[in-house]
Order: structure tokens, then sequence, then C-alpha cells
């Protein structure tokens, strides 16, 4: 089978890596709903952390 020299060489898939885009969402409403957790347990006086912010400890307890 011959290439067509206007396409170019063929990519190399090692590259980059690939993401499949349902994990991305997975993750991004993982997140989501652990800072909505937060917030809900912070509005009854529960303090889930975070414990560093930019590396300084912060909050009591850890």
């Amino acid at each position: 089978m011959r290439r067509n020299p206007r396409w170019g060489p063929p990519l190399d898939g090692r590259a980059s890596a690939l993401v499949r885009p349902y994990y991305v969402a997975y993750e991004t409403a993982q997140a989501q709903r652990e800072r909505r957790t937060a917030l809900a347990l912070a509005l009854d006086g529960v303090d889930v952390g975070p414990w560093l912010i930019h590396g300084v400890p912060v909050g009591g307890g850890r």
C-alpha cells in the first residue's frame, strides 16, 4: 500500500498520552463531589481539610 506524500509521516502514538474523555469526566465529577461534601460538613462545623495549602500546614489536628 503506497502512502500519499501529502499526508506526511505516520504519527507516533507513544509521543502523546491519550486520555479517555469519560475518565476525565469521572475525575472532574469526583472532585466536585468531594468539594460539595466538604462544604456540607463545614456548614455543620466539621473541618475536613485541606491540611496543607501551598505547602503550609493549616487547620487543627494534623
